[in-house]
């Protein structure tokens, strides 16, 4: 009772001040850093948010131009901690110099990427994608002889910046990255699941850290 009389006794502006710092205190401890999402939940938010479709184009040699009608992504976690695998199906339909086209063609990218969080709007980006030829298969003879490492290569520069998914509201994740939308978000893959987290503050003198672990 003695430490409520003595609370009682101080100052209104000291009474101020320190419940100020017991509601900052109080709204620190509320506030995770950390949000986990498994893999089958990340891959439900991609579902729900991911453009379907979205149009690529890709310039190609001999002044033909590839456009490419990209479905909904399938995202999975392997062993690297800053990449995600993906394949994603679509349509390919090839321009050659605005004289012939193809048609619409079936087309399977697989490859992986890291990620890019663009947490005050609630978007997530593919980033430094990477394809191998052998991984686009397209029902076509004459595209088949195109898809040489190099078009995977020109296809995978122009992946880099695509909108994997625009957050779902009400989601989880999607009241972590408001949250903490003037931060940087960083990520870690672990087992079957996804680690987002804020990004510490690099010291004076230090390096910040990287998006992801290696």
């Amino acid at each position: 009772m003695g430490q409520f009389r003595n609370f009682a006794c101080l100052s209104g502006v000291s009474r101020f001040f320190i419940g100020c710092a017991l509601a900052l205190f109080l709204a620190g401890c509320g506030e995770s850093k950390q949000q986990a999402v498994s893999q089958q939940d990340f891959q439900a938010l991609v579902q729900q948010g991911f453009p379907s479709p979205q149009i690529v184009a890709v310039n190609l040699p001999a002044t033909a131009r590839a456009s490419l009608y990209l479905e909904t992504p399938e995202v999975t976690f392997g062993d690297s901690r800053s990449r995600v695998d993906w394949v994603i199906p679509g349509t390919v339909d090839i321009d050659f110099a605005g004289q012939v086209s193809s048609g619409k063609m079936s087309i399977v990218l697989e490859g992986s990427s890291m990620l890019t969080i663009n947490p005050s709007e609630g978007l997530v980006f593919l980033d430094k994608a990477e394809i191998a030829g052998k991984d686009i298969a397209v029902e076509s003879n004459l595209v088949q002889m195109l898809v040489l490492d190099a078009l995977a290569k020109m296809v995978a520069e122009n992946l880099n910046g695509l909108l994997l998914m625009s957050v779902p509201e009400q989601s989880p994740l999607s009241e972590f990255l408001a949250e903490h939308q003037q931060q940087s978000i960083s990520y870690q893959i672990e087992p079957e699941q996804i680690v987002f987290e804020v990004k510490a503050e690099a010291k004076q003198g230090e390096a910040k850290p990287g998006e992801a672990g290696p």
